[in-house]
């Protein structure tokens, strides 16, 4: 794969309506062979090198009107990019624009990941001395295919609310609630009580509480027409990666949670995974400007309630304790400090060891 991209190190950074905006913006003329990236190298680097693998399959980010607002190599800027940046790691990304969490995404980024090595050695004289992918939900089910190779090639990965956990519990998951959802859907059963012991199945069902109802029409109605599509031959996660790995993920995130929870439980060896969960937090946190994408798919697309939209953008935010996340993640492959135990913590709460 060829990808195209005006790629130079950073020199300085400047301020954009009271935004600090890195002096590099990638362009290309779009292909089948090429693909818009960001490169960035801070003035100060560490030596690091932080590749993003943004969620969905790419392209054009919309906001909840619909309209376009940038594209996908940039979609993780406000989650991990800017973040890394700033901590003196260089920072790329790739726009698939058109391929989800697939085996073709799989070797896109793989692709990327070469070359944004070699362009950084190009770049700054040196080789990056080591290398971390931070990937969104299908970006999540793609580094996690990576970092479960037996020769990954990078040395750890921070995985949010990342796809691809285990086929079995969403396969149990997606069953459940295509047989349940008929059943509690608002539209045609609306007022119902939380007790209802038909919400609270569902609750079960889906892994998240009934506080979390408001947010549960995008996937309740995507899950009675995935279940009404034929199944296709579908192959797990071994559950075995070979370089360390922290997942991050809100704990009302009913397209995940389960499966991350199964992971979790089957993940060898438990010392290379930890599993952070924050309350409250639904697939994509509320600052995240991704939300929107989400918004409106929900509102525009699929004609759910304007309350369904107004709940994912009223999420908490997972994003400090993604970016705590990388910090540990690089001072558990570089000087061998093993992160805090799995656990649950509230937003904008710090990760602790005497959990």
């Amino acid at each position: 794969m060829n990808i195209l991209a005006r790629v130079s190190k950073v020199r300085g950074v400047r301020k954009v309506h009271g935004v600090l905006v890195v002096l590099l913006m990638a362009s290309a003329v779009l292909s089948a062979q090429q693909k818009r990236y960001v490169l960035r190298i801070p003035p100060s680097w560490n030596g690091g090198l932080v590749i993003g693998a943004h969620g969905g399959s790419g392209g054009n980010a919309v906001d909840r009107a619909g309209k376009v607002y940038a594209t996908s190599e940039t979609a993780l800027d406000d989650v991990i990019g800017r973040y890394a940046f700033d901590k003196g790691f260089a920072y790329a990304s790739v726009d698939r624009d058109g391929i989800g969490s697939s085996a073709e995404g799989v070797k896109v980024t793989l692709d990327f990941i070469a070359q944004a090595k070699a362009e950084v050695a190009a770049k700054a004289g040196r080789a990056p001395s080591r290398t971390y992918l931070v990937g969104l939900s299908a970006g999540g089910g793609i580094t996690r295919s990576i970092v479960e190779q037996s020769s990954s090639p990078v040395d750890g990965a921070v995985i949010i609310a990342g796809a691809g956990g285990d086929v079995i519990t969403r396969l149990d998951r997606q069953m459940k609630m295509a047989n349940l959802w008929p059943m509690i859907d608002p539209r045609a059963h609306y007022g119902l009580s939380d007790r209802d012991s038909k919400i609270v199945s569902y609750s079960e069902a889906i892994g998240t509480p009934v506080a979390a109802r408001r947010l549960w029409p995008y996937t309740g109605a995507g899950a009675v027409a995935a279940n009404a599509r034929p199944a296709g031959t579908v192959v797990n996660s071994t559950a075995r990666p070979s370089v360390p790995v922290i997942e991050v993920v809100g704990t009302w995130d009913d397209l995940v949670i389960r499966e991350l929870r199964a992971y979790a439980e089957r993940v060898e060896p438990k010392e290379r995974h930890r599993l952070y969960q924050v309350e409250g937090v639904w697939h994509m946190s509320g600052d995240d400007d991704g939300v929107q994408g989400f918004q409106y798919a929900a509102e525009t697309r699929m004609k759910l309630d304007k309350d369904v939209a107004d709940a994912m953008g009223e999420s908490p935010s997972y994003i400090p304790t993604v970016r705590e996340s990388l910090d540990h993640l690089a001072r558990w492959v570089e000087k061998g400090m093993a992160p805090p135990k799995s656990q649950t913590v509230k937003p904008n709460q710090n990760l602790t060891r005497n959990r």
